[in-house]
């Protein structure tokens, strides 16, 4: 990438204002390292909320407070239910059921059972009806006898696809409680991700009003959202380099404030 900026180990300030660099193209390479478009480390948990500072951002600022908090390796109170909460989840694999399948070789065999007794009842009949007219019936009879074996083996075949039905019912029904109390887990784990947020977010809420202040700016609720993420952004830790589209910020405190390289665009 022969248009952005390239980057030495350290802190510093690259001012860019004069040169025709595109903020996406450059904050999309510093956020995909391994692409090898610039060199620098690789971003960590603050930069996708902070490490691109402009006018009209978007900021969920409890979002991004959080994520302050866990760019200084804080941690909150609720990680480790949450680590639990997701193991159960892996567990819940359920799998697919084969109900329908099973249903249908049940109703194939039952069809194939009741043709064959329908056929012996007829060959019956007609053994008897040539026997009793002192005719040969060795023909019936033998068809009979034939067919006797496969009415044997089609009950036995039919048995069997009921019992397999059984089972596949019996799992159908784990499978429901399955999707149910996984359903359960998941809602506990969006309410815990939530409330570690909040945590972490109130955590770091103090330092931001600090920075605030360092800034000269209105409290943290009349400010305005860039310049909330400016403040947060001042105390997070970076790896990556930051890149900074404020024309009102100054050129110094954006070089006191930051541990990492900053490109002011």
């Amino acid at each position: 990438m022969t248009d952005v900026p390239s980057f030495d180990s350290g802190a510093g300030l690259l001012d860019r204002r004069s040169d025709d660099v595109p903020p996406e193209r450059l904050v999309t390479a510093i956020r995909d390292p391994a692409a090898d478009l610039i060199d620098c480390p690789t971003p960590g948990p603050a930069h996708e909320q902070l490490g691109w500072l402009r006018h009209g951002m978007p900021l969920n600022r409890r979002a991004a407070f959080a994520a302050v908090a866990r760019s200084r390796g804080w941690t909150a109170p609720q990680l480790d239910e949450l680590v639990a909460v997701a193991r159960q989840l892996r567990d819940l694999d359920a799998g697919p059921t084969a109900l329908a399948d099973a249903r249908e070789q049940v109703a194939t065999a039952g069809s194939e059972r009741d043709r064959l007794r329908e056929r012996a009842a007829t060959l019956r009949g007609a053994v008897r009806a040539r026997r009793e007219a002192g005719l040969d019936a060795t023909e019936a009879a033998d068809e009979l006898v034939a067919v006797g074996r496969k009415l044997s083996e089609a009950t036995t075949e039919r048995e069997a696809a009921r019992q397999a039905l059984d089972r596949e019912r019996t799992r159908a029904r784990d499978a429901y409680d399955r999707r149910e109390r996984r359903l359960e887990l998941q809602d506990r784990a969006a309410n815990l991700q939530r409330e570690a947020r909040a945590t972490l977010a109130e955590r770091v809420r103090p330092d931001v009003v600090t920075a605030l202040d360092d800034l000269d700016a209105p409290d943290l609720d009349d400010a305005t959202d860039p310049t909330v993420a400016l403040a947060a952004a001042t105390v997070a830790a970076f790896d990556a380099p930051v890149v900074v589209e404020l024309e009102a910020v100054d050129t110094a405190h954006l070089a006191r404030a930051f541990d990492v390289p900053v490109v002011r665009l």
